[in-house]
């Protein structure tokens, strides 16, 4: 790392004032992103409590996979951070075309393996014709994965390299796009395509998340034939060095260094994801009343963990560019200030589901017995959001200094040995309904945050001095 001249670090109150600055055009890009299938979940709900079923478990193996590909991409996030931090701007590009490569190839499989969701439903004991109609849904998801892992790897360039907004407008354009587009193929407006229902509903958002990546590829091409600063449309390695293009992308050392840091941070978001797609498939055993309850508690969930997930993204940046110029202390500073920061975003939305739960669920569905099991999963999902925001943002925290393995063996040993079993023992042998799977989920919560700091409070203590502030 190239050392910078010293000077005084910066008081908290500017670190905390930068990471808002960048934070906000992330959240809403990826509030964006979940607004969209929260407007599908909204309108399958119109449709039927059956169709919303379908949705909630069609849905979720593939959240899990897109997430466990959106946090191996985070990967460049944080090697662009540091790259930038320490000087080193030929590799920006390499990084960039290097993870869109991978982007491609995981979207890919993922639709593949969306074809194998019927079988996959049957064998873990759903039933016939819950598992029909949820394939069906799974399938439209993958077919935009692609696209969207294409979008993802493109805005996270953007977002470490200073320009967060674009992504940001572009998510707002296609969430414009998805309404008519669900109208079109769920409800069968206008007679061009018979009503599909929650299947309809998917293929809808799948074509409007594609769209939203092929955007940003043509701006992102567009701005650099006019000025190239990292060299994204260049086959150079990061020396400066000719190597063979497309086997450069999977086989340099910039792959094999974000499959290294990718592997264990898509993990890391993978072992989450898969407990809360486990506690979907716990809700399905109980009954499709408490699935589309968790769905409809998950859905207003999910639009407010955006912000603790923006957050996130910014802490990464702003760690891995202090870790990148050896500012240690300020890396320390930044890392603290966005864990704060993540705490206080969603406290209104958790005082409204305190205060008023039944009022939260009818956002998405009018079902009376939903309303009432969804309530009460609420009520426990207001105890949940701070500490699960503080949990994500401790997470971005460890990896902008890229610490990852220690924070993937802290969410295995939370998920998997304390919120599936608690949920499980909760829900289905006391048969508490979904309040008590959210129960479990905020148990593991509760002991991945209390591993997550004191990592990061070991990992920066003896680091930390007074060194150069934050650009």
């Amino acid at each position: 790392m190239t050392a910078t001249p010293a000077r005084p670090s910066d008081p908290l109150a500017r670190h905390f004032a930068r990471t808002v600055v960048l934070a906000i055009p992330i959240i809403v890009a990826r509030a964006a992103l979940v607004v969209m299938f929260s407007v599908d979940t909204l309108m399958v709900g119109r449709i039927s409590s059956q169709d919303l079923a379908y949705f909630g478990l069609g849905v979720a193996p593939q959240l899990t996979l897109m997430l466990i590909a959106v946090g191996a991409l985070q990967a460049a996030s944080v090697l662009t951070a540091q790259a930038i931090g320490a000087g080193r701007v030929q590799q920006v590009g390499v990084v960039f075309r290097t993870s869109v490569a991978h982007a491609l190839a995981m979207g890919v499989a993922v639709f593949g393996l969306s074809l194998l969701a019927g079988p996959f439903f049957l064998a873990i004991g759903q039933a016939p014709d819950l598992a029909a109609g949820a394939a069906t849904v799974s399938v439209a998801f993958g077919v935009g994965m692609p696209g969207t892992l294409l979008f993802i790897a493109c805005n996270l360039f953007m977002e470490s390299t200073g320009r967060p907004k674009t992504g940001m407008a572009i998510m707002l354009g296609a969430n414009l796009l998805n309404v008519p587009l669900n109208l079109v193929f769920g409800f069968g407006w206008g007679g061009l395509v018979a009503p599909m229902g929650a299947e309809g509903i998917m293929l809808a958002s799948s074509l409007a998340r594609t769209a939203a990546g092929l955007s940003i590829v043509a701006i992102l091409v567009l701005s650099a034939l006019r000025m190239d600063t990292f060299r994204i449309l260049s086959l150079e390695g990061a020396q400066g060095s000719e190597r063979p293009g497309l086997a450069s992308l999977f086989r340099g050392p910039e792959a094999a260094s974000l499959r290294r840091m990718g592997l264990p941070m898509g993990l890391a978001q993978g072992v989450e994801s898969a407990a809360f797609a486990t506690v979907v498939m716990f809700a399905g055993l109980i009954g499709t009343a408490e699935l589309a309850a968790y769905q409809t508690t998950m859905t207003l969930v999910t639009l407010t963990f955006m912000m603790a997930i923006g957050t996130a993204g910014a802490t990464a940046i702003r760690v891995g560019r202090a870790f990148g110029e050896d500012r240690r202390l300020d890396m320390a500073r930044a890392g603290w200030m966005g864990i704060a920061l993540g705490g206080l975003w969603p406290v209104p939305v958790a005082i409204c589901f305190l205060v008023s739960p039944e009022t939260a669920a009818r956002l998405v569905t009018d079902d009376p017995v939903t309303v009432a099991a969804a309530s009460q999963a609420l009520f426990v999902a207001g105890l949940m959001l701070s500490v699960d925001a503080m949990m994500a943002v401790a997470l971005g925290a460890l990896r902008g200094m890229g610490d990852v393995w220690w924070p993937t063996m802290l969410q295995i040993a939370a998920f998997w040995c304390v919120a599936i079993p608690v949920a499980y023992f909760g829900g289905l042998v006391m048969d508490l309904g979904a309040g008590a799977l959210i129960g479990g989920l905020l148990a593991g919560i509760l002991v991945s945050l209390a591993g997550l700091l004191t990592r990061y409070h070991l990992a920066t203590r003896d680091r930390a001095r007074n060194t150069a502030a934050l650009p």
